[in-house]
């Protein structure tokens, strides 16, 4: 249980390590792809801003040289492009920058409003406001912008290329020793698998063993019973067999030379009879055996007779008298149970040893 409780819980942290490698990195991947993309779209946005004064300012040129309805509307367009180029690049900028676009915002309003007067009033005296410091003023202070933002773009780029880079090298890997992690968990949970159900055969066995002789015991030979009495198909036949004189087997050598008599009897028992049939110890010097076949009851139940006369027993250099007597019931009903056919046998052992022991008897379920 141990073990297994340990299984579990490396599972556990495994699988909980994967996940956070791969929340972490899906993290790390979209924060550095979404710092490339703002930066790249600041820098789209700054750089469309001063290609919108430029514009401007190549319109006021046009217009100065050719002051006509044409160029008029062109430089009009042109001054009404430039306020939301700058609306749209001021969100995506630092405090500094943004402040820095607003005053761009306020000197370029003034040049605007100042083009605008000159046109309502041709005779008021304007400067050459394309070649003036505003404009000056205006385009150096983007292209600073602009160049920082080109470090920040191939900084954040090279940036996202290194992770990248490391995690090609560090989810593998990851994946690997997590993996191979699993497969030694589950190696162990399916040696812990075996080894409960070798234990839980084992315990099975054991419930159906008994313990001195090894062959079965009385709930196995019930269970027998039962499951042959359930198929219905066939006859059952079971053999009571009880041990004449065991009694002072123990009496006089003790109950390990009993204990030696019985695993004897149980060896001979199986000698007896066939493979399939079922030799199991009741209790005490009580046995039983049900046949695969119930015709070979008589002949069983002789063989079982003749090996207590045929060979002598001998314990601690000790030949012991130990005869049996056999009591024989067959189930021809189909209804009948386990202990009905118990019983029977049980009436049949006892007209057995009634009738000067060391015989056969037969019953008939009731």
């Amino acid at each position: 249980m141990a073990r297994a409780h340990l299984t579990a819980v490396v599972i556990a942290f495994v699988l909980i390590g994967l996940g956070v490698a791969s929340g972490a990195s899906v993290v790390a991947i979209g924060n550095a792809n979404e710092n490339v993309t703002t930066t790249r779209a600041t820098l789209a946005q700054l750089a469309a801003l001063r290609d919108g004064i430029a514009a401007e300012a190549f319109a006021e040129a046009a217009y100065r040289r050719d002051p006509g309805p044409d160029t008029w509307r062109e430089l009009d367009a042109a001054m009404n492009d430039v306020p939301p180029l700058v609306e749209q690049v001021q969100p995506l900028l630092e405090r500094r920058d943004a402040i820095s676009i607003s005053n761009l915002a306020l000197l370029n309003a003034r040049y605007v409003a100042q083009v605008r007067a000159d046109r309502s009033d041709p005779g008021t005296p304007t400067d050459d406001r394309v070649a003036g410091p505003a404009l000056d003023a205006m385009r150096t202070l983007l292209d600073s912008m602009i160049d920082r933002r080109r470090a920040d773009v191939t900084a954040a780029t090279a940036d996202q290329q290194g992770l990248i880079d490391r995690l090609q090298v560090l989810l593998p890997g990851s994946f690997l020793i997590a993996f191979g992690v699993l497969a030694w968990a589950l190696r162990l949970s399916i040696l812990d698998q075996r080894r409960l159900q070798r234990e839980a055969e084992t315990a099975r066995r054991s419930a159906l063993t008994d313990g001195l002789t090894g062959i079965s015991n009385r709930a196995a030979m019930m269970a027998g019973l039962g499951a042959r009495l359930g198929a219905g198909d066939l006859p059952v036949t079971l053999l009571l067999i009880d041990l004449d004189r065991f009694k002072p087997v123990n009496d006089t050598y003790g109950h390990l030379a009993g204990d030696a008599v019985l695993q004897q009897v149980a060896a001979r028992l199986k000698a007896a009879v066939r493979s399939d049939d079922l030799v199991a110890r009741l209790g005490g010097d009580e046995f039983a055996v049900m046949l695969a076949d119930p015709d070979d009851a008589v002949v069983v139940a002789g063989r079982i007779l003749d090996s207590f006369t045929s060979e002598e027993m001998v314990v601690g250099g000790h030949a012991i008298d130990v005869g049996a007597s056999v009591g024989v019931a067959t189930s021809q009903n189909t209804d009948g149970t386990p202990e009905d056919l118990y019983r029977a046998a049980d009436r049949a052992l006892y007209d057995a040893k009634r009738a000067g022991r060391g015989r056969v008897a037969f019953a008939e379920v009731r």
